[in-house]
């Protein structure tokens, strides 16, 4: 059994590193290495040559598959990349709406290509189920990447390997029944019963816990936030354990294991259908499937082997599946649990047999299942804590306490609402009264996760680099003294001095260099422009919006979440484009803003949306109409109002920032409308200047140059077919000796003053 998972292991490594680190077209190579190297096992002998081999082969396997998989099903999908073409599709999933307009996945079939899978972005609501056969025409964008093994989007893990923007109608032309979309309807289905059943604060959250379908939960983004902060999230996002809740109530129901096994499997397979197939379940479900059948099989239970050849099949099927976070995060936690917890357990069970409080029945209840849940969840954060610094920016440190809360909670909600949920099929009104016992569960966990989430340093943010340290610190300390073989009471100490660490980093944090500083930074979104000004822990933005593929509101919202900044004082839209303003609404749902300062609408649909949204959130909307002036920190921010009329270009705001750092950004604005701001505004000499429309010719005058004298200019650029940055616009920078940086070559450029 140890062999297969030595093989699954290296299988899966090779996967890794081929779509991580690895250039497609070394993959060839790196196998024949592999191949060539393993030859050197001869010298060896026993026990050690056969895992050599084993390893070797195996990295061997996986990344000629990695090479394999891409030339033959994905490669030639590539064609359409940038392209705008009339294709069929079948869809295979129901449409989710987004905050403008709708997404649904497709499998686009083609002849002379192999099925490829899609996701396909439309504004027309369209009645769209699985099975439908449509026609439409879109704009293609690769989601594996910009150029062979540089990146690939996660949707790519989920089969995704193509966005598709529709620019016109979709057409139904057909249906094809078949057996794979039941699920998808039966899960449908459930949802609508929850949404039936349940009450309103209620219902977003069941839909989410029991078929992950977060469409309603993330409408609420102060819950989800919360959810985060307090280190549960995890329970809204299908993944193993779900299904170890679900395998645990059939386990009580089910105790002849042959029967468990004959009726467990299905159970399985319809609830990762169910749930869409999802890297993290798919994974999961796998794992299950080997542990439950290997009483049959006349083997072990062997949670390592299983766990690995889980990995194993689920790459095999899909290399790409290796970007899913959620599969990262459910894997290293299970890995976590399998080697750590039943440890954990039993020597703190250990310590505490000989108290006489354990000797009672009750107390010893309560004990055994604080133990277990606190030994479950430091088992799951070992490995998961890294990785959860490393793709969002931070650890919750209430999460232990929240998942010891909590658990019995969501044990609770999830096996019972989803019985509820079946119930109602039957008969509706007696579902209402039985799922009463879970609307009280859920109502707790929600208020448990919010209380929590508030409570001051719950969360702490890898922007404090000290923290970093202090994680490094954690895990050399709790590697070295196992190694060592010491005794319980040698971990106090140790223990003790993190503790402490810990607070004074925390505390230190406000005052650290650089807390107190004002900045302004221009972030890498691409073809757009999205801007971020500081002073001390006061922010504003300016505009936040791309049109070159990347999710200008998720690099914005990332990019302050890594910085410890949770809201922002004010949000600055210079005019409604859709490469200044189309990651708002993603900003909007997941961070508090305090006030919105807006040029006057004028009828645009993009602005009415942003409006809408702002005022559902709570944000002050402020119609620049006249020079505003607004403090924030130590630094002050001035908005000049439009300075023309006609196109939105001409009708957008000016921001001038001064203080530590001073920085002007113009927007859009042409040359005339520059002028135009000269003539109006005594314009002083700044250190920034946001070079306007990207760096178009028809900007940056030179008459603006002369007036503000910048030392430095950021141009906000991405790919594009404008010809942006011209070469005009950047001759004038050097005329008036400006130090250039471009986002698309610098990435950030952050400028810093006191």
């Amino acid at each position: 059994m140890r062999k297969l998972a030595t093989a699954a292991f290296s299988f899966s490594a090779a996967i890794f590193l081929s779509r991580y680190i690895l250039p497609y077209n070394w993959l060839p190579f790196c196998s024949a290495a592999a191949a060539v190297i393993s030859i050197g096992g001869l010298l060896l002998a026993g026990y050690a040559r056969l895992r050599f081999f084993i390893i070797l082969l195996s990295l061997t396997a996986g990344f000629i598959w990695s090479w394999a998989y891409t030339a033959i099903f994905i490669k030639p999908s590539w064609t359409l990349d940038g392209q705008s073409s009339a294709v069929h599709a079948n869809v295979s999933d129901y449409p989710h709406e987004r905050t403008r307009g709708y997404r649904v996945d497709v499998t686009i079939r083609e002849n002379g290509r192999p099925p490829v899978g899609a996701r396909l972005y439309y504004n027309k609501e369209t009645a769209l189920e699985p099975g439908d056969v449509i026609v439409f025409t879109a704009n293609f964008k690769r989601t594996d990447g910009i150029s062979d093994g540089e990146r690939f989007d996660p949707l790519s893990s989920r089969g995704a390997f193509l966005s598709a923007f529709v620019t016109g109608n979709i057409e139904i032309t057909g249906h094809e029944r078949g057996i794979s979309s039941l699920p998808l309807a039966l899960s449908r289905r459930i949802a609508d019963m929850a949404a039936e059943i349940f009450p309103d604060d209620v219902s977003p959250f069941m839909q989410a816990l029991i078929i992950g379908n977060q469409d309603e939960l993330n409408r609420d983004p102060g819950l989800s936030s919360a959810l985060s902060a307090s280190g549960i999230i995890h329970v809204v996002a299908i993944s193993g354990t779900h299904v170890a809740f679900l395998m645990g109530f059939l386990g009580i129901v089910i105790k002849n294991k042959r029967l468990l096994a004959f009726l467990g499997v299905p159970v399985l397979l319809l609830f990762m259908a169910m749930t869409g197939f999802t890297p993290s379940v798919s994974r999961s479900v796998i794992m299950q499937i080997f542990l439950i059948c290997a009483p049959i099989w006349r083997r072990e239970s062997d949670g390592i082997t299983s766990l690995s050849a889980s990995m194993l099949v689920l790459l095999a099927v899909n290399p790409y599946a290796c970007a899913s976070v959620g599969l990262q995060l459910s894997f290293s936690a299970t890995l976590g649990i399998i080697l750590f917890t039943t440890r954990i357990n039993a020597g703190v069970t250990d310590r505490l047999r000989g108290m006489k409080i354990y000797k009672r029945k009750l107390p010893k209840a309560i004990i055994i299942f604080v133990v277990c849940s606190l030994s479950t969840t430091v088992g799951a954060l070992v490995f998961t804590m890294p990785l959860t610094v490393i793709h969002f920016g931070y650890v919750s440190l209430i999460a232990p306490v929240t998942n010891l809360l909590t658990l019995w909670a969501v044990s609770l909600a999830f096996p019972l609402g989803l019985a509820v949920c079946i119930l109602g099929f039957i008969y509706a009104p007696l579902a209402a009264i039985a799922a009463y016992p879970v609307v009280l569960a859920v109502r707790y966990l929600i208020f448990t996760a919010q209380t929590l989430a508030s409570v001051p340093y719950s969360v702490i943010y890898s922007a404090n680099s000290h923290i970093i340290f202090w994680l490094v610190y954690i895990y050399i300390i709790f590697i070295t003294l196992p190694l060592m073989r010491a005794r319980p009471r040698q971990y106090i100490y140790p223990a003790c001095i993190a503790i402490v660490l810990l607070v004074a980093v925390i505390l230190a944090f406000p005052f650290l260099p650089g807390a107190g500083d004002s900045s302004v930074t221009v972030l890498d979104v691409g073809q757009g422009l999205s801007t971020v000004m500081t002073s001390g822990r006061h922010t504003a933005v300016v505009d936040c919006g791309s049109i070159s593929g990347e999710n200008a509101g998720a690099v914005t919202h990332g990019f302050l979440l890594n910085d410890a900044r949770t809201e922002i004082d004010l949000l600055i839209l210079t005019h409604f484009h859709e490469d200044h303003i189309n990651g708002v609404e993603f900003l909007l749902g997941r961070i508090s803003v305090g006030a919105l300062a807006i040029p006057d609408p004028e009828g645009s649909f993009l602005a009415e949306d942003i409006i809408e949204l702002a005022r559902k959130q709570g944000t002050d909307i402020i119609y620049v109409t006249e020079t505003m002036r607004v403090t924030l920190g130590e630094m002050e921010i001035i908005i000049y109002p439009p300075m023309g009329s006609g196109d939105q270009n001409e009708r957008g705001l000016a921001i001038l920032a001064l203080g530590g750092v001073s920085a002007l950004i113009t927007g859009d604005m042409n040359s005339q409308i520059e002028r135009s701001l000269l003539r109006s505004i005594d314009l002083p000499k700044v250190d920034l200047l946001v070079v306007g429309h990207h760096g178009s010719k028809n900007s940056t005058s030179d008459e603006l140059l002369a007036a503000i004298a910048p030392d430095i200019a950021v141009i906000s650029v991405g790919y594009n077919t404008f010809g942006h940055p011209a070469s005009e616009t950047l001759e004038r920078l050097r005329n008036h000796s400006v130090t250039i940086y471009r986002t698309d070559e610098a990435g950030n450029v952050t400028i810093r003053g006191r």
